[in-house]
């Protein structure tokens, strides 16, 4: 065998062996891996506007005192009347804005509502003569509300716990009205009033589902601190000791816990 037949003959011989490792070596290249699909955050940030409906109802009852003239009192009695004003439904709408830093689950924002409340109710007073229907006191709280409120809420994803807490517009009535002159009343009638617009605080909390891209349902408790004293005064009519004397009273008005269910669009 000569020198070329050797040389060709380890050639092969080395490529026999070398075969199934190279073979084990060339595997189809790794299909490139896909990045994990991005889980999208909700984002509470936005304009939204939205109604709602629920019910009120009054911390305690109202208080009227007699009406007083110096140290005379108009049934001589002086004891106050107390009545309950019972409770009332509500609704009305929303419209607000959140703003969510990115990254954060804290969302703030501010948010108006309006919306119709009724609470009212009358009652003899309790310093009139047996029988006698000697002067009703009467107060009326509504017939609408609004509260401005700044929101202060942590996020879960798409739950939204919140407070809140701002400024509240409430209308509200009294009056006390005798016009009985038939025995056992007196000669004399008097009426006492009083209406205005109360300015005053609210504060309440609530939680909030984003159940689809621009929608939310909410449950919301809203305190309004209508807890308020009035005094107003008149000449009374008609005849005999009380006619022609001012007589002056203070009345005092309870306040409201609400609490709603509502509905909010997000733009």
């Amino acid at each position: 065998m000569n020198k070329t037949s050797t040389f060709l003959c380890a050639a092969v011989a080395v490529v026999a062996v070398s075969a199934p490792a190279v073979a084990a070596d060339m595997r189809m290249p790794a299909k490139a891996l896909s990045p994990p699909p991005v889980v999208q955050v909700y984002s509470w940030t936005g304009f939204y506007i939205g109604g709602f409906v629920g019910g009120a109802v009054a911390d305690r009852d109202a208080e009227s005192t007699e009406p007083r003239s110096g140290t005379a009192s108009y049934n001589d009695t002086r004891l106050p009347s107390s009545y309950d004003l019972g409770s009332s439904f509500i609704g009305g709408g929303t419209i607000g804005y959140n703003w969510q830093p990115v990254g954060s689950q804290w969302v703030i924002g501010l948010e108006a509502e309006a919306g119709y409340l009724q609470m009212k109710d009358s009652a003899l007073d309790i310093n009139s003569p047996i029988g006698a229907a000697n002067g009703f006191h009467s107060a009326h709280m509504g017939d609408w509300y609004a509260v401005i409120a700044g929101r202060l809420g942590y996020s879960f994803d798409r739950v939204l716990v919140y407070a809140k807490g701002g400024v509240a517009f409430v209308d509200k009535e009294y009056s006390f009205i005798d016009g009985c002159v038939v025995a056992p009343c007196g000669n004399a009638t008097l009426a006492l009033s009083n209406s205005d617009m109360q300015t005053t605080w609210a504060v309440g909390g609530g939680i909030e589902w984003a159940f689809a891209p621009n929608w939310s349902l909410k449950g919301e408790y809203v305190y309004l601190a209508t807890r308020d004293d009035t005094t107003q005064s008149a000449i009374a009519g008609g005849t005999g000791r009380a006619a022609g004397r001012t007589w002056t009273n203070a009345h005092s008005d309870p306040g409201i816990h609400t609490g709603k269910i509502g509905i909010n669009y997000r733009f």
